[in-house]
């Protein structure tokens, strides 16, 4: 027990670093919901610290009825933490230990090039060596993803993991366990093994890390991508027939426009002949051409928006909604895909929740345009009250699906517009609303 002292310093770096890697990561790099924090919460943290502090002492003196416990709890010391915070899913349950095996793969392979080139490393105690390396590792893996965070949080760069499968999550975890198996092996043989098969053998992991970076960044394009793409399915159907129509009756008051001079001699000579009666019929059949002709419901500013609402408002209105809009959608300042998502999701969430409300019910759109900041508010009656706590919907779970269906990808282009989306109920009565900015 005469290295204690050593052990506790080097596994408390530890234990604070592996610790704020698994938090920046969830927290900032994968899109995985949390929970609201609960003090049970400090018990797994308090398992998570014991489990890691036992671990070396565990190896090192070896009772027989702690060593193998303590080593299986020691792979899954922060699930239970992970879990608590962030839901006991499968993909957040095989993340954690692969994420695990990459950092400790990266500290071996760091260890193997001191190897490699006979730079000495003193080694007080057994096994301090693997635990100096990877300190070290951990260490420099939370700087540079707490760097990188901070840099995504100033929006200088744009960041994120993709979730992979629980299968892709297994399959290189085990990849990286057999490879530094494998290493390990290489290593200690230092006779055996050329100089140059064991550069070989850390150059392999390189390009393997480089690969998962690869897979993970990759995976995350195309997941937006195909997420985008079912985003806009359903409105651009929408504003494609919309557009059909409009065009429908443009034709018609084209036609119509085109044989007025004919339709005003005839309503004159039926005049000029006393028929009146006719005449009346006349005028009657063209006050209903005309409004057959009126192209379009809403006059926003954007083509596009207008034919996106009066889609919604035909739905709304099958449904009992009457549907009102004030004010102007800038156009050009948004990109047209982003202003599909966020219009179609509010509206249809307030479609979805005002069509469960019994009586007269109407969902207002307002929109604030000034200068460089746009303010996007739909209102909608819900049968119940729904409770916001932190921005967050904390009601039944029926309520819930109906008005958080889309929420998040409404966060999502509010946060690429530097903006936010906030959520509010009062006397039965919600509103969303979203705020963006421009660059000026």
């Amino acid at each position: 027990m005469e290295n204690l002292g050593l052990i506790l310093g080097i596994y408390t770096v530890r234990v604070l670093a592996v610790f704020a890697i698994f938090w920046i990561l969830f927290e900032d790099f994968l899109e995985y919901k949390k929970k609201k924090w609960k003090n049970t919460n400090l018990i797994w943290i308090a398992f998570y610290v014991l489990i890691m502090y036992s671990y070396r002492f565990a190896v090192i003196y070896d009772p027989g009825f702690l060593h193998w416990p303590i080593m299986i709890l020691y792979l899954v010391r922060i699930i239970p933490f992970i879990c608590a915070k962030y839901g006991a899913r499968p993909r957040v349950i095989f993340a954690v230990p692969f994420y695990s095996y990459l950092i400790e793969c990266i500290a071996e392979n760091i260890m193997f090039i001191f190897m490699v080139n006979n730079i000495p490393v003193p080694q007080v105690y057994p096994g301090m060596n693997a635990d100096v390396f990877a300190a070290f590792t951990e260490t420099l893996l939370f700087l540079i993803l707490l760097v990188l965070a901070l840099l995504k949080r100033e929006k200088t760069i744009r960041v994120r993991f993709t979730e992979l499968t629980p299968a892709e999550y297994i399959i290189l975890s085990i990849t990286c366990t057999v490879y530094g198996i494998l290493e390990a092996g290489v290593y200690r043989q230092p006779k055996e093994i050329s100089y140059a098969m064991k550069c070989l053998f850390i150059f392999g992991f390189a390009v393997f890390l480089v690969l998962v970076v690869h897979v993970i960044t990759v995976r995350k394009q195309n997941s937006t991508m195909n997420t985008t793409i079912g985003n806009l399915k359903e409105p651009m159907k929408q504003i494609t027939e919309s557009y059909i129509e409009m065009n429908e009756k443009n034709t018609e008051l084209r036609k119509f426009r085109h044989d007025t001079k004919n339709l005003l001699l005839a309503l004159g000579t039926l005049i000029k002949e006393g028929k009146y009666d006719q005449a009346s019929e006349y005028i009657d059949k063209m006050q209903e051409t005309i409004g057959a002709g009126k192209i379009k419901m809403f006059e926003t500013g954007n083509f596009i928006a207008d034919a996106l609402l009066e889609s919604k408002a035909k739905t709304a209105s099958s449904a009992g909604i009457a549907m009102s809009v004030d004010g102007n959608i800038p156009s050009g300042k948004i990109e047209d895909v982003d202003l599909v998502i966020l219009i179609s999701n509010l509206l249809d969430n307030a479609i979805e929740a005002a069509a469960k409300v019994t009586g007269e019910k109407e969902i207002g759109i307002k929109s604030i345009l000034k200068e460089n900041i746009w303010i996007l508010n739909v209102k909608n009656p819900c049968d119940m009250e729904v409770i916001i706590k932190d921005n967050r919907i904390e009601t039944t779970r029926d309520d819930k699906e109906s008005h958080g269906f889309g929420l998040a990808n409404i966060e999502s282009i509010t946060r690429k517009y530097e903006g936010k989306l906030e959520l509010s109920c009062e006397n039965k009565e919600f509103i969303a609303r979203a705020v963006l900015t421009f660059d000026t």
